[in-house]
C-alpha cells in the first residue's frame, strides 16, 4: 500500500466515518502531502525508524515544534491504522511523540476588554453600523463565553434562549454556554437592525452569508491595526475569560466545562498565569516580613 493509499483509507474510515470535524479532515490531507513530499509515494512498510526520525528532523527546519508534533501524529495514527489492517509496517513504538511547546498564554485584563470592545464600537468612515453593531455583539459573546471562533460562527439567531444555549465543539459533546446582559444586549441590537433572513446568528453583511473564521479574524486584525494593541486573536478572547473567571475563584473543574475542555490537563495552564489561592498562601506566609 502506497503512502497515499494509507492516509486516503485513514481519513474515510476513521476521520469522516468517525464524524470529526473538518480541520481535522484537512491536517490529514496536509500531512500527506508532506509525507509524500519527503519519502516519495513509496509503500508504507518501506518507512522505517531512521527515515521517521529524518523526517522529524526537516520539518523542524522550517515548522513551529507544535506543528511538527501534530504532523507526526498524523504519521503514526496512519500506521498504527494499516497495521490494525494487517500491513507490515514499522514498529509504532519507535515513533516516539515530541512534547508540547511551552508556550506564553496571552490575555487582556477585564480593563483591557472593555478598551478593546470600546474600539470596535467606534464608528468609522467607510464601515457601516450594521457591521459595527455584529462586531460588538461578536466581542461581547466572546468575553462572556470563551467560544472558540468556528463555535460562533456556527450559531443561529434561534439558538440562545433565556442567556443560554448549548454548543457542540472539538469533542463532540455539547455543552451550556451562558451569556451576560452585556452580550443579550450587544445581540440584540445586532440582530434588531439586520434586515436579511439568514437564521445564522452573524453574517458577513456583503453577502448575507454566515460569517466565517477567516472574518472573525479581520475584525480583530482591523481592530489592532488602528489601535495600540497588538496580536490579539480570538483565541486570545477565550483565555482572556479562562483567565479571569480563575482570578474570581471559580473551581478549575466548572471552567473546563465551560471552555469544552476534556481532560482538566488542558485547563491547567492558566493556572500558571493566574493561581489566587496559590497568592494568597504567599501573602499570609509573608505577613510581617
Amino acid at each position: 500500500m502506497l503512502i497515499s493509499e494509507a492516509f486516503d483509507l485513514y481519513r474515510r474510515a476513521e476521520v469522516v466515518a468517525g464524524g470529526l470535524s473538518r480541520k481535522t479532515f484537512e491536517s490529514y490531507i496536509y500531512s500527506e502531502k508532506l509525507a509524500v513530499g519527503f519519502f516519495g509515494n513509496v509503500p508504507i512498510n518501506k518507512i522505517d525508524a531512521m527515515d521517521v526520525r529524518d523526517f522529524y528532523e526537516h520539518l523542524l527546519t522550517w515548522q513551529r515544534p507544535d506543528t511538527v508534533r501534530g504532523n507526526i501524529i498524523c504519521l503514526r495514527c496512519v500506521l498504527r491504522y494499516c497495521k490494525r489492517k494487517g500491513e507490515v509496517v514499522m514498529d509504532i513504538e519507535d515513533i516516539k511523540i515530541p512534547k508540547r511547546e511551552k508556550r506564553q498564554i496571552e490575555y487582556l485584563t477585564p480593563v483591557e476588554m472593555e478598551e478593546f470592545i470600546n474600539i470596535a464600537a467606534e464608528p468609522r468612515r467607510g464601515y457601516s453600523n450594521l457591521n459595527r453593531l455584529r462586531n460588538v455583539a461578536i466581542l461581547e459573546l466572546l468575553w462572556a463565553t470563551g467560544l472558540r471562533v468556528s463555535e460562533i460562527c456556527r450559531l443561529n439567531r434561534k439558538d440562545i434562549r433565556n442567556r443560554q444555549f448549548t454548543i457542540v465543539g472539538k469533542s463532540k459533546n455539547p455543552r451550556v454556554c451562558f451569556i451576560n446582559n452585556e452580550a443579550e444586549v450587544a445581540i440584540n441590537e445586532y440582530l434588531a437592525a439586520r434586515t436579511d433572513s439568514n437564521e445564522a446568528l452573524f453574517i458577513a453583511n456583503q453577502t448575507e452569508r454566515r460569517i466565517t473564521p477567516g472574518n472573525v479574524r479581520r475584525v480583530f486584525q482591523n481592530i489592532c491595526e488602528k489601535s495600540d494593541f497588538e496580536n490579539v486573536h480570538p483565541h486570545t478572547i477565550r483565555h482572556s475569560f479562562a483567565t479571569f473567571l480563575l482570578e474570581r475563584g471559580v473551581d478549575l473543574r466548572y471552567i473546563a466545562d465551560l471552555l469544552g475542555h476534556e481532560s482538566l490537563d488542558t485547563t491547567r495552564i492558566y493556572t500558571h498565569y493566574a493561581n489566587p489561592q496559590l497568592k494568597m498562601v504567599y501573602e499570609r506566609a509573608m505577613v510581617g516580613r
